[in-house]
C-alpha cells in the first residue's frame, strides 16, 4: 500500500488511535449525562405533582436522586471496556499477528508476502509500509549482489580455465620432459645405487604428472565439455572413490539431455563441492550420486551415511554457522534458477539435491554407439 492509497482510505482509518476512542466515548458520555439529567428532572416533576410538598422535597433530595442515577454513570465505562476489547482485538492484535507471519516469511526470503495489505489502525499499516519499502530495498540489493556474484563466478571459471591450460601446456609438459631425461640418464648409469636413485626420480615425476592432471581436470572438466554432464559426473564419482576409503555409487535414470554450458557447469560445480564435503567432513564409508532426468527437470542427489549435521533454519544462516560451502552451492543454484535442498541430522548422514527445470534450449543427447 503506497501513500496515495493511504490518502484515499476512509476517514475512520486515517484517524489516530486516541481520536478513534474519543469519537466513540464522547457521544456515549454526553448521551449518558443527558439521560441522567433528564431522568432527574422528570423524577422531580413527577414527585412534585403527585406528593405533598414536604414529602416531595424529601423524595427529590439530590443525594437520593444521585443513588438512582448512579447505575447510569457506570454505563460509559462498561461500554468503553467492551469497545476497547473489540477494537483492540480487531484493529490491533489480529493485524499485528498477520504482520508477524508476513515478517517471518520475509525473513525467510519471501519478499512478496509483505506486499499484501493487512487491516488495522493507521499505525499498523504504516509499519507494514515501512517493512514493504525495506523489503524492496533489500531485494534490489540482493539482485545487485547476485549479478556481482555471477560476474565473479564467471571470472573465476575463466581463471580456472587459464590455469588449467598453463598447467597442461607448460608445467605438465616440462615434467614429462624431465621424466624422459631421467629415463635416458638411467640407461647410462651402471652403478646400482645411482640407478635406484634414478628410478625414484622417475616414479616421483610420474606421480607429479598424475597429480597435475587431476588438478587440471578439477580446474577444467574436460569430460563435461566433450561428453556431457553424465560422463563428467561419473568420472567425478570414480575419482572421488580412489584411495580415500569411500565408495561412491553412481546411478543414472532417464535419458540425458544436454543443457546450456553455464547450467551444466553450475550443476557440475555444485556436485563437485557436495562430494568434496563428503570426503572432508562427513566421515562416511559410502555415498550415492544419482542423476535423474525427468519429464520437466533434472535432479541430482548426493547422499552419504556420514555423521551429518544440524541444518540451519534459513539459508541466511549458512554463513554465520560456518557453512560457506553450502552458501556457495546455493548461490550457484540461484544463478541458474535451480532449487537446492539440504536434509541432514547429526548421526544420520546428509542428503543434498539440486533440481533444475529444463530450459527451452535443452536437447536430448544422442545415445552412445
Amino acid at each position: 500500500m503506497n501513500r496515495a492509497q493511504t490518502t484515499r482510505a476512509p476517514l475512520w482509518n486515517r484517524l489516530a488511535l486516541w481520536q478513534q476512542f474519543a469519537a466513540i466515548m464522547l457521544p456515549l458520555t454526553l448521551l449518558s449525562m443527558a439521560v441522567a439529567v433528564g431522568s432527574m428532572a422528570l423524577h422531580e416533576q413527577a414527585m412534585s405533582a403527585q406528593l405533598p410538598r414536604d414529602v416531595a422535597e424529601t423524595a427529590t433530595n439530590p443525594a437520593l436522586e444521585l443513588t438512582l442515577v448512579a447505575p447510569l454513570v457506570l454505563v460509559p465505562p462498561l461500554l468503553f471496556a467492551v469497545a476497547a476489547l473489540w477494537f483492540g482485538a480487531r484493529q490491533i492484535v489480529r493485524p499485528l499477528q498477520q504482520l508477524e507471519i508476513k515478517a517471518a516469511a520475509l525473513a525467510g526470503g519471501n519478499f512478496q508476502s509483505i506486499q499484501q495489505p493487512v487491516e488495522g489502525i493507521a499505525e499498523v499499516q504504516h509499519l507494514q509500509n515501512a517493512l514493504a519499502d525495506m523489503s524492496r530495498k533489500v531485494q534490489a540489493a540482493q539482485d545487485g549482489l547476485r549479478d556481482y556474484i555471477g560476474a565473479i563466478t564467471a571470472a573465476q571459471e575463466e581463471e580456472r580455465m587459464r590455469l588449467a591450460r598453463e598447467l597442461h601446456d607448460d608445467t605438465i609438459q616440462a615434467v614429462i620432459a624431465l621424466k624422459q631425461r631421467v629415463q635416458l640418464a638411467e640407461r647410462s648409469v651402471e652403478q646400482t645405487s645411482a640407478r635406484a636413485a634414478m628410478e625414484e626420480l622417475e616414479a616421483l615425476a610420474e606421480q607429479t604428472i598424475e597429480n597435475l592432471r587431476r588438478l587440471t581436470h578439477a580446474l577444467r572438466p574436460i569430460y563435461l565439455e566433450d561428453l556431457g554432464l553424465v560422463a563428467a559426473l561419473q568420472m567425478l564419482a570414480r575419482e572421488g572413490s580412489q584411495g580415500r576409503g569411500l565408495e561412491i555409487v553412481f546411478r543414472q535414470a532417464g535419458r540425458e539431455r544436454r543443457l546450456p554450458r553455464g547450467a551444466e557447469l553450475a550443476l557440475y560445480r555444485i556436485t563437485q563441492e557436495a562430494l568434496n564435503n563428503v570426503v572432508r567432513h562427513a566421515k562416511a564409508a559410502r555415498a550415492n550420486l544419482d542423476v535423474e532426468y525427468g519429464e520437466r527437470e533434472i535432479r541430482i542427489t548426493v547422499k552419504d551415511n556420514g555423521v551429518g549435521f544440524a541444518v540451519p533454519a534459513t539459508p541466511t544462516e549458512f554463513a554465520s554457522s560456518g557453512h560457506f560451502g553450502l552458501l556457495g552451492m546455493r548461490e550457484r543454484a540461484e544463478l541458474i534458477g535451480a532449487r537446492l535442498e539440504v536434509r541432514s541430522q547429526p548421526g544420520h548422514g546428509t542428503e543434498l539435491s539440486v533440481s533444475l527445470a529444463y530450459p527451452p534450449e535443452a536437447t536430448r543427447a544422442a545415445p552412445l554407439a
